[in-house]
């Protein structure tokens, strides 16, 4: 800290002085803590990251941060065992983050293709309705997810909402399985930060947590095209198949391994 607060990242040349040999030494340091996979040198560089006087080097931190969480994470990976992949295949406990994460998927698609599918008009949980029962306008998002979570605790019954990450963030909903977990972010496809949240909150806020092993799920209620926030680029998605698509277009192949999206259509039928 004290040599970092005076010397910054500087390139290497040929020419060896002491501001290049100490900025080599803070780099060095750097790069242990980010090859260390313990909780110890994750907080050390989130410290250092908020610690204004090294502020030339936020960026040699910040990269440092990302490939320590992936450090630790790949550290505290657990194979499962024969026992527990059967045990997972036969419906029974998941093993790991990734087993956790596909059976929500599952779950998620079989409560959205009832949504679409049964007669006892399931999307009606999602809209606020006049004196006469009539639809009128979508719910707010946090009553959508609490309509969503009381048909995923009949899988889940330990599924919760609005559970605390790093920086006092906070991810719709969680559902644990022993020590591990996997968050699911919540957006209605009206939302402003539709096609950034993916990115900005799952998997920079939540996924980064050791025991979800970097999965996550992004979830998005469609209640119409004409209701849709309009990407950065391009018309708007004309359905709730095409914008998950768009939104899983958005990954990087690295990022589509460990997260999911999922749109749920809850529109109101013609």
């Amino acid at each position: 800290h004290l040599v970092g607060s005076h010397v910054g990242p500087n390139k290497w040349d040929r020419q060896v002085t002491p501001v290049m040999q100490a900025s080599r030494l803070v780099n060095g340091l750097i790069q242990r803590l980010a090859a260390s996979p313990t909780k110890d040198a994750s907080d050390a560089l989130g410290r250092l990251l908020a610690d204004s006087s090294l502020s030339r080097w936020r960026d040699v931190l910040s990269q440092a941060q990302d490939t320590q969480r992936v450090t630790w994470r790949d550290a505290s990976y657990r194979h499962p065992t024969i026992e527990q992949v059967c045990q997972t295949l036969n419906g029974g406990t998941p093993a790991n983050p990734g087993d956790l994460a596909g059976l929500l998927v599952d779950r998620f698609d079989e409560i959205a293709d009832r949504i679409r599918t049964n007669n006892a008009n399931y999307w009606r949980p999602y809209w606020n309705e006049d004196k006469n029962q009539n639809p009128t306008t979508p719910k707010h998002e946090n009553s959508c997810r609490d309509a969503l979570l009381d048909d995923l605790r009949l899988y889940f019954p330990n599924a919760e909402p609005e559970m605390k990450y790093v920086n006092d963030k906070r991810a719709d909903i969680r559902v644990s399985c022993r020590d591990f977990q996997v968050p699911v972010e919540i957006k209605k496809n009206s939302h402003h930060e539709l096609w950034s949240s993916m990115r900005n909150q799952l998997i920079a806020k939540y996924t980064s947590a050791p025991n979800t092993d970097g999965y996550g799920i992004y979830l998005v209620f469609w209640f119409g095209k004409d209701r849709t926030q309009p990407p950065p680029s391009g018309t708007r998605p004309d359905n709730s198949e095409e914008l998950q698509e768009r939104l899983e277009a958005t990954l990087s192949p690295v990022e589509a391994r460990k997260i999911s999206v999922c749109v749920i259509d809850v529109s109101r039928p013609d």
